[in-house]
């Protein structure tokens, strides 16, 4: 019963930003996304470029890699948490790499609310998000 707890969630209504560095992965986890049901997804590959879309758009959540030049993920979701963007609101799922437990324990205590380890896969990206924006499985 429980792995299908998410299937009958809609998700094409939900806006997911993509921000790594990395086009390859970027390309992935669009896949993954699209085939989740998420239909609406913007690409950045910095924290420069993230910043502008969440400026243009209503973003329902952020997907970000920890590991990018300039701005680390980690640098970013602090800039995002801390208010001055407007930004501190929307949910931001760590899609890395990077299994180190002081990076885990530093994205929970900024208030990241879910962490994925690469490679995903759609399930996993699914309940992550479902979880991320407070969806909830309707039983029928």
């Amino acid at each position: 019963m429980s792995e299908n707890i998410h299937q009958n969630i809609n998700l094409e209504a939900v806006t997911c930003l993509i921000v790594d560095d990395d086009k390859f992965s970027r390309t992935f986890i669009k896949t993954a996304l699209y085939q989740i049901g998420v239909k609406n997804t913007k690409e950045a590959n910095n924290s420069q470029e993230a910043l502008e879309l969440l400026n243009d758009f209503k973003i329902d959540v952020i997907l970000l890699d920890q590991q990018m030049p300039e701005k680390s993920g980690l640098e970013f979701a602090r800039e995002l948490k801390s208010g001055m963007h407007g930004t501190q609101n929307v949910p931001i799922i760590m899609i890395t790499i990077d299994t180190k437990e002081q990076t885990v324990l530093t994205a929970k205590n900024l208030g990241i609310q879910e962490y994925l380890v690469k490679p995903i896969s759609p399930l996993a990206l699914k309940k992550r998000i479902c979880s991320a924006i407070g969806l909830k499985q309707e039983r029928v």
